[in-house]
């Protein structure tokens, strides 16, 4: 395992608010990270985010979940930069995501204690959308924060706090 990571491997829960930009609109929403080693000196992170109501209940029509699971390998020549993970089987070629295609292209880095994940896809109309996750290592376990742009235009901006859990 990379020693870079032993101290982002576990699993982490917590909430954050996330204000929806331009509409003045704050969704509460329920974080769950999970970060794990994987071959090839990688690492796999797994996160879930549960976006409550806008009353904040999570037992009601409106919740939604969104869960996402992607494994990095060091990229040669960058001693912290990590790329996606090449997606294959047996019976397929391994394949890095073409934006292209809208699949959105992930890469990590690393210093010191924050570890940040990058998401870039090309839409329909040729724009951009970029997703910035910084996590960074707390006494009580992470803070998270995180952006959502298209193009140059700010949409979402979330921040939490996530404590370790056992």
């Amino acid at each position: 395992a990379n020693d870079r990571f032993k101290p982002f491997y576990g699993s982490y829960v917590g909430t954050g608010i996330a204000e929806q930009m331009g509409k003045k609109v704050f969704e509460q929403r329920d974080l769950d990270v999970q970060i794990k080693p994987y071959k090839n000196n990688g690492f796999t992170l797994k996160w879930i985010t549960v976006v409550r109501t806008p009353d904040g209940e999570r037992d009601a029509d409106g919740v939604k979940r969104r869960e996402v699971e992607e494994s990095f390998i060091p990229y040669q020549g960058k001693e912290n930069v990590f790329i996606d993970a090449p997606k294959g089987g047996l019976f397929s070629k391994a394949e890095l995501p073409n934006p292209l295609k809208g699949e959105p292209l992930r890469w990590a880095s690393i210093a010191g204690a924050t570890l940040t994940v990058y998401s870039m896809a090309i839409t329909d109309s040729g724009a951009s959308e970029l997703q910035v996750y910084h996590r960074t290592l707390t006494e009580q376990g992470m803070s998270i924060s995180f952006l959502r742009m298209h193009d140059e235009q700010t949409l979402v901006r979330l921040s939490g706090e996530l404590v370790r859990a056992q």
